[in-house]
């Protein structure tokens, strides 16, 4: 082999160096998009089609499949029943029936074996002896009968080995490896051929918590060697150098230098994590240092695979756990850390495959917290590999005499790359089981020398130059068979009463339908997944499709406004509905979007493939304003007028787009006039937004206050808002500083609050601004001084919780400080809005200045002329000193100059007085008119 290697590398090795590794998020090809995974996923082939599917686990237990389709298009959806809490899951096909099924476990609550049945339901099996804490777990044929057995690494004692009766059923079996001695601490597991001689073995990364010491027996990784008739040693004597006393949680194998055997990468969390290389023999050297790992892994890691990403042909690494990282294979046994190729937040687990059948391996990440806290923020994402010009070549293992999936077969690529080295395993790293499909990347390569499969009976098959970019399908004993294609002919989305032809690109012998079928080709009427199973003249089958068919598509549309959907009457909101073929609004507008200016629930119906669909109501409201009522005023020249005006706020203002404002008062007194003058005045109504209420009610589960932690609420405000007031249960009374803080962890606002023993509703008002990861909390410092612990002694939810808590489109509380099982402190939030004001159109008010007048001369008595209560309610009277005597006539003119209201007084000389009423004349600004036989005199009066 050595020699081989050597022949080949002196070739001229062609490898693309400048391939980048990068991905797209495709997430939105899942249903549901927002799904929160554990640290257990998986990928593997579900439905027997030769794609893999996604296996995931909604909050940590609610069994999701997504099965893949056509490249780029949705996956299909199927909900199990819940398998509780789990923290490692494998998947393969237990029962050989050609379905995957998946095993998961958890905090003892039985080992679970899902198995799918053949008219898409599933039966579960769950093992509750010895009860056992999951960690890592394992499909492997430990006993070599052609039956996948079960290995499942247990946290607290040995861990344990459940073989399968032959039927996709299992039994306890303890004695299969004598692990004696074996203690607590298993974490992850990985079943390997290690040193070469073609049989599995086992190996166990140990992490035990609080033993310091490198040779306590809990923290020492451990490697059982098969002996060749499937019986197990323990490499006590660390022959192999890979016993190791590390606090390690993973370890994996793979070929990182194309030599032909497997070298060992290890996540540890007390020293750097190691990558060790095999001397073919399976001995291993440390070149962790020479590789470039030195201080490169920081945090916590729980998942280190061996992966091609850049279909170079050399295996790059992939970690995650606190942070992710993909360190690219230089070809050289050394590694440079990526540019992050993902986004900000780090994946914590994952699971590895092509899901876009493209060549390509493609992420599916999950976003819990260390070790296996469900976020309730950070959704799952599908990381599709966005690829390069590299060349790969892939097999699917049908197994004969071997399980079906080829579970344990080694396989080996031979080109001017070298020896590439791969192998089939079910359950790898940390809880997760990565796709059965074997990938080997290519570079440049034109031409592959011969693939040789090991599969775990013994048999050996060779392919010789095989076709490349290509996933072919081998069985057992050497039938080998291209992929081929189904093709529609005409659209696969339509409508009842019509249909889609399916055939296949090429002829074969026989045709296995998933409709049952065995014709060449089908007439598919009805919505599902099409498949079809072919057989060529050699025996070898292969799946083709499969093509999702719909029919009646459902495409109801959505409405969204581009600003508030609360107004003041003179705005306007735009609606914009989603995309569709036409249009047809309420309003009778055609438009995909339309302005609204009017109160009033909207909708849009849109013509669908096969009917139309009415998008939900969508509700405008428009707050009206009112007008405000003026009455003008005319002055003498050189006079100030006094304009008055009635409404709920009144603004003045000196032109018609003046922002300035004159006043704010009911009545404008101008300076002294000399032309005639308009002034402008608004009213403005004030519109009260009713409280509304968020977040948990009350508190649920233990008491504690857990006082060395200061806890607190993450949220995001989309509307501001006005926190009011929020409930809280204190352990002891005293002083807490309650803090408002940006996602930077700057306080915006802060209040101290004397909050006593037991529950109390406290009032904060802080005013809230839009922003993301906000947070409300309690000052740590403040706390010790005042209640003397670091956490404020508020009680905090351990059950019940149920993040998030929203408002829809003003607030949502998205998660604890500490994790989705936690609420910390506040609860029923009470919600203020700042209050809408609607201010009217102007309004223009004359203050008219009179001509002087030549013909009636001003009397001598008018400068001692006195007229009050001015302004008045009714009556007014009127004190005349030095009158000349004889009759006076008092007439009462409107603004516009027209006589209201004339009367007669008579009174001798010298000082006279005389009453009128103005009680039947509306408020308002008046003129009254004296005239004597002296002259006229003129004073404005104010009627309230």
């Amino acid at each position: 082999m050595k020699k081989l290697r050597i022949l080949l590398l002196s070739t001229a090795m062609t490898v693309s160096l400048s391939a980048q590794i990068s991905f797209t998020n495709k997430t939105r090809l899942l249903t549901p998009v927002e799904h929160y995974s554990g640290v257990a996923i998986a990928i593997t082939d579900m439905n027997g089609d030769g794609l893999n599917d996604i296996v995931r686990l909604s909050q940590g237990t609610g069994l999701n499949i997504q099965f893949q389709t056509e490249p780029g298009k949705s996956f299909s959806t199927s909900i199990i029943t819940p398998v509780d809490n789990a923290w490692g899951m494998c998947a393969a096909d237990v029962n050989n029936d050609g379905l995957g099924d998946v095993l998961a476990g958890g905090f003892y609550d039985g080992v679970k074996i899902v198995k799918s049945n053949s008219n898409g339901t599933f039966s579960t099996q769950n093992i509750t002896l010895p009860q056992t804490f999951v960690q890592g777990v394992n499909f492997a044929d430990i006993n070599n009968d052609g039956w996948l057995d079960a290995f499942v690494c247990h946290d607290d004692s040995t861990s344990r080995i459940f073989g399968n009766n032959g039927n996709g059923t299992f039994t306890y079996q303890p004695t299969w490896i004598d692990m004696t001695g074996s203690y607590s601490g298993n974490y992850g597991s990985v079943w390997s051929d290690v040193n070469n001689d073609g049989y599995l073995d086992l190996y166990v990364a140990h992490c035990r918590e609080g033993m310091n010491n490198t040779f306590d027996p809990p923290r020492i990784n451990e490697l059982f060697l098969n002996n060749g008739d499937y019986t197990y040693k323990r490499d006590l004597a660390n022959e192999s150098g890979l016993r190791i006393g590390a606090q390690s949680w993973t370890a994996d194998f793979g070929d990182i230098d194309n030599d032909g055997d497997f070298d060992c990468f290890i996540t540890n969390h007390d020293v750097n994590s190691q990558l060790l290389e095999n001397d073919g023999a399976g001995h291993f050297t440390d070149i962790t240092l020479a590789a470039g790992f030195v201080s490169e892994i920081q945090g916590l890691p729980i998942q280190g695979v061996f992966r091609d990403f850049d279909n170079d042909g050399f295996t790059d690494i992939i970690v995650a756990g606190e942070k992710h990282y993909i360190f690219h294979n230089n070809g050289d046994k050394t590694f440079s850390a990526i540019a992050n190729p993902f986004d900000a937040k780090e994946i914590e687990s994952f699971a590895i495959g092509d899901l876009n059948d493209d060549g390509f391996q493609d992420v599916y990440a999950g976003y819990a917290y260390i070790y296996n806290q469900i976020s309730c923020t950070n959704a799952d994402v599908l990381w599709i590999n966005n690829g390069n010009d590299n060349h790969f070549y892939g097999l699917n293992l049908h197994g004969q005499q071997s399980n079906l999936n080829g579970v344990g077969a080694k396989i080996r690529l031979y080109s001017s790359l070298g020896i590439q080295t791969r192998e089939v395993r079910s359950g790898e790293s940390y809880g997760i089981s990565n796709s059965l499909q074997i990938h080997f990347g290519l570079g440049q390569v034109t031409q592959i020398d011969s693939v040789v499969v090991n599969w775990p009976s013994g048999v050996r098959d060779v392919i010789y130059h095989p076709e490349m970019d290509q996933y072919a399908t081998l069985h057992e004993g050497g039938c080998i068979i291209s992929p081929t294609s189904m093709i529609p002919d005409g659209p696969t989305v339509f409508c009842t009463g019509q249909s889609v032809g399916l055939s296949i690109s090429d002829t074969f012998s026989n045709y296995h339908w998933s409709t049952g079928n065995t014709t060449a080709n089908i007439t598919a009427t009805t919505q599902g997944l099409y498949y079809v199973t072919v057989t060529n003249t050699e025996g070898c089958t292969v799946v083709a499709g499969p093509i999702n068919v719909v029919v009646d598509p459902v495409q109801i549309p959505l409405i969204h406004a581009l600003s508030d959907s609360i107004f003041c009457e003179g705005d306007e909101v735009v609606l914009v509905s989603s995309e569709a073929a036409s249009y047809l609004w309420n309003t009778g507008e055609t438009t995909q979007s339309i302005a609204v200016s009017q109160s009033g629930n909207f909708t849009v119906s849109v013509q669908g493939l096969c009917s139309p669909f009415n998008a939900a109501p969508y509700h405008v409201q428009m707050l009206g304003s009112v007008l405000p009522t003026a009455i003008p005023d005319t002055v003498e020249m050189g006079e100030s007028a006094t304009l008055i005006a009635t409404g709920d706020q009144i603004a003045w203002y000196s032109s018609l787009n003046t922002p300035a404002i004159l006043s704010l008062n009911d009545t404008l007194l101008t300076p002294p006039l000399d032309t005639t003058t308009t002034y402008w005045v608004t009213n403005t109504l004030t519109y009260n937004i009713p409280k509304e209420f968020v977040g948990m009610v009350n508190h649920e589960g233990g008491v504690s206050s857990e006082n060395g932690y200061n806890g607190g609420l993450i949220f995001d405000c989309f509307k501001a808002f006005i926190l009011e007031k929020t409930k809280v249960y204190a352990s002891v009374a005293g002083n807490r500083k309650i803090e408002l803080l940006n996602s930077n962890g700057d306080v915006l606002q802060s209040k101290i609050v004397n909050i006593p023993t037991g529950t109390s509703i406290i009032t904060l008002n802080f005013d809230v601004p839009v922003g993301t990861d906000l947070s409300l909390t309690t000052n740590k410092a403040f706390n010790q001084t005042n209640v003397g612990s670091a956490g404020p002694k508020l009680r905090r939810s351990n059950d019940g919780c149920s993040f998030p808590y929203e408002i829809p489109t003003v607030v949502k509380i998205k998660i604890s400080s500490a994790d989705c099982e936690h609420y910390y402190y506040f609860y029923n939030w009470q919600v203020g809005f700042h209050d809408y004001e609607c201010e009217s159109d102007r309004v223009p008010v004359t203050a008219v200045v009179k001509e002087p007048s030549s013909t009636a001369p001003l009397p001598a008595w008018a400068a001692g002329l006195s007229i009050f209560p001015n302004p008045t309610e009714g009556t007014v009277h009127l004190d005349i000193q030095d009158f000349a005597g004889g009759d006076l006539s008092a007439a009462v003119k409107n603004a516009q100059g027209q006589t209201l209201q004339v009367r007669t007084f008579n009174a001798p000389a010298g000082n006279a007085s005389f009453s009128t009423d103005l009680g039947l004349l509306p408020a308002g600004i008046y003129w009254l008119e004296l005239a004597g036989k002296d002259g006229v005199a003129q004073r404005k009066v104010v009627i309230h």
